[in-house]
């Protein structure tokens, strides 16, 4: 009889160890599958943002163009002027309202400033400049942006092929 109680003990034993390590391996899964759930989750909400951002830089960009190209104040009858300087200070507020809510989400413009760079920049065309060497960005004909480090959109630029000959 203390054979079989012995035999039984180390059965039992052994049976504790295996549905032990078996726990054990679940509880490893589901940590793991925790970890991986909100990994997804945060990824999927950055595609979105980054959605979101692509649809609505078109409409950004055409109004700092309309911003670029305010009227001036000399042509606009005497009693209107106050009603046009409050108007473009609604629209200087509403240009200042985005650049704050876009540095809180981490979007930042891509300078263009320099020399091309082919990782941020898509060359669009090339003039002759006298004031720009070759190969450095003129101007700018859209913003490029950046998300939280992450190239969004490149900047189409044009550069200079140098002086004129």
């Amino acid at each position: 009889m203390p054979e079989e109680i012995t035999i039984d003990l180390e059965s039992l034993n052994a049976k504790c160890e295996e549905y032990l390590a078996g726990w054990k391996r679940a509880q490893a899964d589901y940590a793991n599958l925790v970890k991986e759930t909100e990994k997804r989750r945060m990824e999927l909400s950055q595609y979105a943002t980054e959605q979101c951002l692509l649809r609505l830089l078109p409409a950004i960009d055409q109004f700092e163009i309309a911003l670029q190209h305010v009227p001036s104040l000399d042509g606009v009858p005497e009693a209107d002027r106050a009603k046009f300087a409050n108007w473009i200070t609604g629209l200087e507020a509403v240009r200042s309202l985005w650049d704050a809510t876009a540095k809180e989400m981490g979007l930042e413009s891509v300078s263009t400033d320099g020399h091309l760079d082919p990782a941020v920049h898509e060359a669009v065309a090339v003039e002759a400049s006298d004031a720009v060497p070759a190969g450095d960005v003129i101007r700018a004909v859209q913003n490029g942006w950046r998300l939280n480090g992450k190239l969004l959109r490149p900047a189409k630029v044009i550069i200079s092929n140098g002086p004129q000959t």
